[in-house]
């Protein structure tokens, strides 16, 4: 049984190496820990990145953002809250001074969104189960027909595949309440208001079985199921004007008279001022989407499949999400998913396809964890971790494979019931129909070939003489000493640490020591770059340009640096042999800490053929 997280103690570590003093606010997404910091030069990634769970790290939009995946981000984010007092704000807040006006607004949208994804993605695979299993074909297996099926179980099943979308409005309203600062529970009664059965159906009108109810003889009055601007409009102006009412309404008076008059002024907005105008709007504007979706020769497909990576890149695709809320909510499908996700697709197999052609060690580890963490649904890891670093024809390649199977999904009019899965999640979303389901994951995975392919040919050219890939950087170290042993004790290869990251070479090669004494010597000749705030780390550059990253024990960090200390600071010049530190042992054995010492080469440039072992040193032989 594998051991469960210690979400406590995660949350600690990241604190510990990105500095209390230096984080300014928390927040998170569906799949980050969202930081603003005061000197983003003050962190190591490194250090960042071997945290259990953390996937990858990257700074966008005034944002330190570690990327730790859907569920454990959440809990994480809790165990901060708990132990610290970092101020919580938006992500929009966070990043106001490095976005536009536009991408604000876009990000407040998609923060009322987001919590509804999970319902929203539940029901889509209700619907797909019952397309599946009340599916003539499947119940004549069976000898059963669609009329066999009894009642209260048709009633069960429409229960769990109806309630969703019939209460939308209610959620969208809770959400936006919850996200802007009013009481939750007022946007959720407003949101039901809007889809009383004391009001017309929106379905039964528009499908002429119904009639609306005419106010004043020219205002028509429906329900607003399914009109996600209406009960988004309705719930930021209910929010706002009961955030101005508390400030003015007397203390006595609060607790009953301010929901009194936001319920009944965003009610009589909502039925006789929005609901008939932006209701119309919306329609036409599904429509549209529809139309520029199903262009002639998958034209509409193509062009988002190529858009929505930039999207992604830029923090700009939170804004689709409102958009396949409307689609879903109006037509019941959601064709929009099915061509973005083939950004997933391609994205992965380039990932891939770099990672195992690249000789260093480092990368490839990175490269494969990357594409996996991809293929479950966080993809920035993949993106900006290795695609994007690795330059111009990477991602044209990536556009281009996403472009195109985004124009074949459009053309074979495939679209989903759902939202909110990704890559091998996301063909749950089309077991409604055996067409839409085989055609899907037939086309995904021909755009992930089709990227795969694409990246050996034309990204991953091999150089005429050493036969590397061209993703390798320049400039390439070939000559180095030995690199001596840090600590007097036992040498053993990097793969026998007693953790997963330094063992699976995630961080780069290297060799570990256990320690026989706690005197620490300097393993090269060169310059101290990086002392960790908890003193468990040291990184050193040698006169040849190496780049060694010495870090004392396994899961120190959370001892805030007690057993550790250092005699010279960061930027002084050290010799092979200097003693440059201390470390007890005594302390570590108390506190039931692993005391090995690892020794990784960081550097991105060199790659490494084989360590030679004695019984002092070790002598990394670097590939030119």
């Amino acid at each position: 049984m594998s051991k469960q997280p210690n979400y406590q103690e995660i949350a600690q570590k990241i604190v510990a190496v990105v500095g209390e003093d230096n984080i300014a606010s928390a927040t998170h997404c569906a799949t980050r820990l969202r930081l603003q910091v005061k000197d983003r030069k003050a962190i190591d990634d490194s250090q960042v990145e071997l945290i259990d769970q953390v996937k990858g790290v990257f700074y966008n939009a005034g944002q330190y953002q570690i990327i730790l995946g859907t569920g454990v981000v959440n809990k994480v984010y809790a165990a901060l809250q708990d132990s610290y007092s970092f101020e919580n704000v938006s992500k929009a807040d966070m990043a106001k001074a490095d976005s536009s006006p536009l991408q604000r607004a876009v990000r407040n949208i998609a923060d009322i969104f987001v919590p509804i994804i999970p319902i929203l993605g539940a029901t889509g695979l209700f619907l797909g189960l019952k397309g599946v299993l009340f599916n003539e074909t499947v119940l004549g297996v069976m000898g059963l027909v669609p009329e066999s099926v009894p009642e209260w179980l048709n009633a069960c099943v429409t229960v769990l595949t109806d309630t969703a979308f019939g209460f939308l409005t209610a959620f969208i309203c809770w959400s936006a309440f919850k996200k802007i600062g009013g009481l939750p529970i007022i946007g959720f009664l407003i949101g039901l208001m809007l889809v009383s059965p004391a009001l017309p159906n929106a379905y039964a009108v528009a499908g002429g079985t119904a009639e609306p109810i005419m106010a004043f003889g020219m205002i028509p009055l429906v329900g607003y199921q399914g009109s996600i601007l209406t009960a988004l409009i309705t719930g930021m102006i209910g929010a706002a004007l009961e955030k101005k009412l508390r400030k003015v309404m007397p203390n006595s008076m609060d607790l009953i008279f301010t929901p009194f008059v936001v319920i009944l002024v965003s009610v009589f907005i909502a039925l006789f001022i929005l609901g008939p105008i932006v209701h119309g709007f919306e329609a036409q504007a599904v429509k549209v989407i529809e139309m520029f979706l199903h262009l002639p020769l998958g034209i509409g497909g193509l062009i988002i499949g190529f858009l929505y990576p930039i999207a992604v890149m830029t923090g700009m695709h939170h804004m689709f999400i409102m958009i396949e809320t409307s689609l879903i909510a109006t037509t019941g499908f959601n064709p929009l998913i099915t061509v973005c996700a083939m950004y997933g697709f391609a994205n992965a197999a380039v990932c891939l396809a770099i990672a195992l052609r690249t000789k260093s060690s480092s990368i490839k580890t990175a490269g494969i964890s990357a594409t996996i963490t991809q293929m479950l649904g966080v993809s920035e890891p993949a993106l900006f971790g290795v695609v994007m670093r690795t330059g111009m024809k990477a991602i044209g390649v990536m556009l281009a494979s996403s472009a195109i199977g985004g124009m074949v999904l459009s053309l074979l009019g495939i679209q989903a019931n759902s939202y909110g899965l990704a890559v091998l999640l996301s063909p749950l979303m089309y077991i409604y129909s055996p067409y839409q389901v085989i055609t899907y994951v037939s086309v995904g995975v021909a755009t992930f070939a089709l990227a795969f392919v694409l990246t050996n040919l034309f990204v991953i050219k091999k150089a005429k003489d050493e036969g590397v890939p061209e993703t390798k950087q320049v400039n390439q170290i070939t000559t180095v000493g030995k690199v001596c042993a840090p600590i007097e004790g036992e040498i053993i290869p990097i793969t026998e640490v007693n953790d997963p990251v330094f063992a699976s070479k995630m961080m780069g090669e290297g060799f570990a020591v256990l320690p026989a004494k706690g005197e620490i010597s300097a393993p090269v000749s060169g310059v101290v770059k990086m002392i960790a705030p908890t003193k468990h780390a040291l990184g050193i550059v040698s006169e040849d340009g190496l780049e060694l990253l010495i870090h004392l024990g396994i899961d120190t960090v959370e001892l805030h640096g007690k057993p550790f200390s250092w005699s010279i600071k960061e930027g002084e010049m050290v010799q092979q042999g200097q003693v440059i530190g201390n470390m007890d042992l005594a302390m570590l054995a108390k506190k039931g800490k692993d005391s090995s010492v690892m020794v990784i080469i960081t550097d991105s440039r060199a790659t490494i053929a084989s360590l030679q072992f004695d019984e002092d040193s070790v002598l990394p032989i670097l590939e030119s």
